[in-house]
């Protein structure tokens, strides 16, 4: 790494006309929470009075001008100070002190020597960033952050954090709060003025707080100037990034990368998530970096968006689509893991629509052979791999159900478990009897409260339970799938050991109008241990059936 300038500054030098800064494209949004705001403000006044305070390490990419400069890592770090600043500055009531502290904010018209205004950062969310920060009694402004869209909403909050601790102090605390941050804290700045050494730095300097995270360096690689040239071109697909990553969420759109690192490579991980695309996918030409990567991402991306969170892949004339819409939202809700996804992913990407419910169907079938199982998440990665081989492999959908058809006596065995209560996979597998029951006209999504035992756990010496002919194999049948039924509210456990014909009216009638199976206890005029076993073995045989 070469032109690698490192110096420790005091804050008050770095917010003056030696240094002006921008967030750039690729970087995430503002980030920073409460907890990093409060720890923020009760540091430096805990500090207060040391003669330096140490708050960090800035990683700069040095820009073409007098002191300009992108700020690679620290800019969660930097916008909050200038955040409290602007707190300060509106607190102050000292005209000449508050002129001063906005000057470390914006760098005030000179016309005189044709020096325009401008601000010392230049962030991302310019909008709020003016209103509040910029505009001198900006932080008096009354808003609530319940009414704003990330990330504006965290400086609202900010504010709020900064301002409810500096409110009830003097104005003799307030300059000498702000003369502590600006003349005795202290950051250690790293900058360069290659981009590829910038980020160089990045992976090796540990700032804290919100720190750009492998999905933004991966972002960043992906739209930089030696990977893009043009311009025009990179802020393009800046922005194509945050459409997506504003509309999915961050945690999701990291999700969908690592499933595309599953797609590409159809290996378990050796790396983190930024080395397995440079090193298993670009140097091996299965991808390359760039448009076309970024284009990779925003396809996925949105055809996770059909599939998982609108659940309107299938044409919502069919009704397959309510079938589908009714799957996919159980296997959500109940599956764990992603690798599943990858491959639904990689399914509809090559074969569209064409024999994708089916697949979806034979997806499931997978997962719970494993989740039944037990198998671990190497094995897991195993199974899912050679899914995704299928796939590749195979010129017609058909072929791909035909290799993946799936051997459920292992999980019909489970379904045959005296304890299948307590099990991991209980909710899933009642949620799929309530999708089985259902007429399937009009969309409905289940979302279970809690299980309830129809016969209960306990049964108490002389009630009807007790007089139940079988009585002797309430321990082998209690947990079985053919007395649990879920609930849509939560469980109340005296009233679980009700007589079943008052337990049926002043408990379940309530709590069991939302599911189609669960209902049909309430026609029952009785509820006995041979019903149970009678109810379980048909339950074994139905409920792995295509809904």
């Amino acid at each position: 790494m070469n032109n690698i300038e490192g110096k420790t500054e005091i804050v008050g030098k770095l917010f003056s006309s030696d240094f002006f800064f921008t967030v750039p494209y690729y970087q995430r949004p503002f980030a920073w929470d409460d907890e990093n705001f409060t720890n923020l403000i009760d540091d430096l006044m805990s500090a207060l009075g040391e003669q330096q305070y140490f708050l960090g390490t800035l990683v700069l990419h040095k820009k073409e001008g007098k002191g300009i400069y992108d700020v690679v890592d620290g800019q969660q770090r930097l916008t909050s100070h200038l955040i409290l600043t602007a707190c300060c500055r509106d607190l102050i009531d000292d005209s000449m002190f508050k002129s001063q502290l906005q000057n470390k904010i914006i760098q005030e018209e000179n016309k005189v020597d044709g020096i325009a205004a401008k601000p010392r950062i230049e962030v991302k969310d310019r909008a709020i960033f003016n209103e509040m920060i910029l505009t001198v009694k900006g932080t008096a402004a009354q808003k609530k952050s319940s009414d704003l869209v990330e990330p504006e909403n965290r400086y609202v909050n900010a504010v709020r954090i900064f301002r409810d601790r500096l409110l009830p102090q003097t104005q003799d605390f307030l300059q000498k709060f702000s003369q502590f941050i600006n003349q005795k804290c202290v950051l250690i700045y790293l900058s360069t003025t290659s981009f590829d050494d910038a980020f160089k730095l990045f992976t090796i300097v540990n700032d804290r707080g919100k720190q750009l995270r492998r999905i933004d360096i991966l972002k960043a690689q992906n739209i930089s100037p030696n990977v893009v040239p043009a311009e025009t071109v990179r802020n393009r697909l800046a922005q194509e990034w945050e459409s997506l990553e504003k509309s999915l969420g961050e945690t999701i759109l990291e999700s969908i990368l690592h499933m595309m690192r599953l797609i590409y490579v159809k290996e378990k991980p050796q790396e983190d998530l930024y080395s397995e695309f440079e090193k298993r996918i670009y140097k091996k030409g299965l991808l390359a970096p760039g448009e076309k990567f970024i284009d990779q991402v925003s396809s996925y991306g949105n055809l996770y968006q059909q599939i998982f969170l609108d659940k309107d892949y299938l044409d919502t004339d069919t009704e397959q689509h309510i079938r589908f819409k009714a799957m996919i939202n159980i296997m959500n809700q109940e599956f764990a893991a992603s690798e599943w996804k990858a491959c639904i992913l990689s399914f509809a990407m090559k074969f569209s629509t064409d024999g994708f419910y089916d697949f979806v169907l034979v997806i499931e079938k997978v997962y719970l052979k494993d989740w039944v199982g037990g198998v671990r998440k190497d094995e897991r990665f195993a199974t899912y791999s050679n899914v995704l081989r299928a796939i590749e492999n195979s010129a017609k959908s058909s072929d791909v159900l035909t290799a993946l058809a799936a051997d459920t006596k292992q999980i019909e065995k489970v379904l045959c478990s005296s304890n299948f209560y307590g099990s991991s996979y209980v909710r899933y597998f009642l949620l799929r009897l309530e999708v089985l029951a259902s007429e399937h006209s009009t969309y409905k999504e289940y979302n279970a409260k809690s299980i309830e035992h129809v016969f209960p756990q306990t049964v108490k010496p002389g009630s009807d339970w007790s007089k139940d002919p079988d009585i002797g194999e309430h321990k082998d049948v209690v947990n079985t799938i053919g007395n649990l039924i879920l609930l849509s509210k939560g469980k109340n456990s005296s009233a679980s050991n009700h007589e079943f014909a008052q337990k049926k009216e002043k408990y379940l009638k309530t709590r069991v109008s939302d599911y189609p199976r669960s209902i049909q206890i309430l026609a029952e005029p009785d509820w006995t241990i041979a019903k149970i076993k009678i109810r379980s073995t048909k339950i074994v045989t139905e409920i792995l059936g295509n809904p």
